[in-house]
């Protein structure tokens, strides 16, 4: 049995919001990342409160420690230190989880709310951003397990997908029809493009900006593709930006195909100086809100396509709106290495009326009632499903963490390897 919707709810009036975004990894740099950061201050800027529930000690971002909660503690204590300057009636709560392993505690912060006081409303929701988020590649069975049953626990009702490639993918894994569950393209703040193309520079300046792992399969390209076009006799030059699992293989890949000179891998890139790094460049090659970010400046920006090293929709404004790099068989694909040469050909004008087009697409994006769109439908269980969740939720929160389960396992683990090694 469901409650009504947050919306039929909300429409009675509340003193106060408050707006809750769990997140773990607020200690890195990502797409997630920004969006949280862009959104708390844009919550801030309109007076309306705001908490970052993550990892202790985070400091990406420069977030306000006040508004920062460590997400290892019990669902109660969080849920006070929220309440400790808010008055604890007529507040409505919008808690967000940013990730599967977040959904549990939303999902236990809602019950905490009806123990404190009735006039409290608490809306969960899960906003699925990857097409893969509850069945990661990386992860193990057993944790695709955990996620699903973790998203019938919470309600099916309160995810929210990024784009309809996500919720169709979701749709397969959780054998379920979710075309009832909203999609909510991810938000992005305005700002002015600041992109001009200098006309004596004989050199193509490409840059790449994400993370540094499988999916993102663009990167791993990228070296053959300079040390082809190279051998063509074009001058390009491509910097890499990023951190991630895959670093070693990357810079293994720029050795082999002799592109030292040519290619380099930076490192990480500070969220703050994206804009004024990535607007120098002639071209921008990624996914995400990392392309629609540069886009937005005015870079033409080529959208890649997850898990195909040398696929791309081609310029950013080819895509469906709100596929950021999601496969999709509806949608051509072009060669990254042709596309690429493609610019390299293009006159003055053609690139800035590639630039213009851009720029439209990623405007698209800009908004500031992402959370209320998240949380428009959100419901809330009632009577013994309630409870059951409850439960299931305090047991995978403890199989994420580390318990007496998982140091058994290492310390058994341990001893094997020590007697193999004799």
């Amino acid at each position: 049995m469901m409650r009504k919707s947050a919306l039929t709810r909300n429409q009675k009036g509340c003193r106060g919001r408050i707006t809750l975004f769990i997140y773990e990894s607020m200690d890195r740099a990502g797409g997630i990342q920004s969006i949280v950061a862009r959104q708390v201050e844009l919550l801030q800027n309109s007076a309306q409160k705001v908490f970052v529930i993550c990892k202790a000690g985070a400091t990406v971002h420069d977030l306000p420690r006040t508004i920062l909660i460590d997400y290892q503690q019990a669902p109660g204590d969080i849920l006070q230190q929220v309440l400790r300057n808010c008055p604890a009636s007529e507040v409505c709560i919008d808690a967000v989880a940013l990730s599967p392993e977040a959904a549990p505690l939303a999902y236990l912060l809602q019950q905490e709310t009806s123990k404190v006081s009735r006039l409290i409303e608490c809306n969960i929701v899960l906003t699925i951003l990857h097409p893969r988020a509850l069945m990661r590649e990386t992860e193990r069975r057993h944790v695709h397990l955990l996620n699903k049953i973790a998203a019938y626990a919470i309600g099916i009702q309160n995810l929210v997908f990024m784009n309809e490639q996500c919720r169709a993918t979701h749709s397969v894994f959780l054998s379920r029809d979710l075309s009832a569950c909203p999609i909510v393209p991810i938000p992005i703040d305005y700002r002015k493009p600041r992109w001009s193309r200098s006309e004596d520079v004989a050199t193509l300046r490409i840059v790449l900006v994400g993370r540094i792992v499988a999916f993102k399969a663009y990167n791993f390209a990228i070296p053959g593709i300079v040390a082809q076009l190279t051998a063509q006799g074009l001058s390009v030059t491509c910097d890499i930006y990023g951190y991630g699992s895959e670093e070693d293989r990357l810079e293994k890949l720029i050795r082999l195909n002799g592109v030292e000179k040519q290619v380099k891998f930076k490192g990480t890139m500070p969220l703050e100086q994206f804009d004024e790094i990535v607007a120098g460049y002639d071209l921008f090659i990624g996914m995400g809100t990392a392309a629609v970010q540069s886009a937005q400046l005015g870079v033409p920006t080529l959208l890649a396509i997850v898990d195909e090293e040398n696929g791309t929709y081609g310029f950013i404004d080819a895509a469906p709106f709100g596929n950021l790099g999601e496969s999709d068989i509806y949608v051509p694909s072009h060669d990254l290495k042709a596309m690429i040469e493609f610019y390299t050909e293009a006159s003055p004008e053609q690139r800035r009326e590639i630039s213009r087009r851009g720029i439209a697409y990623a405007n698209r994006y800009v908004g500031d009632e992402y959370v209320e769109k998240l949380t428009h439908n959100s419901t809330q269980r009632t009577g013994i499903y309630r409870h059951l969740s409850g439960l299931y939720c305090q047991f995978y929160i403890w199989m994420a963490r580390d318990n007496w389960l998982r140091r058994t396992v290492r310390f058994v683990g341990g001893k094997r390897a020590e007697e193999r090694a004799r």
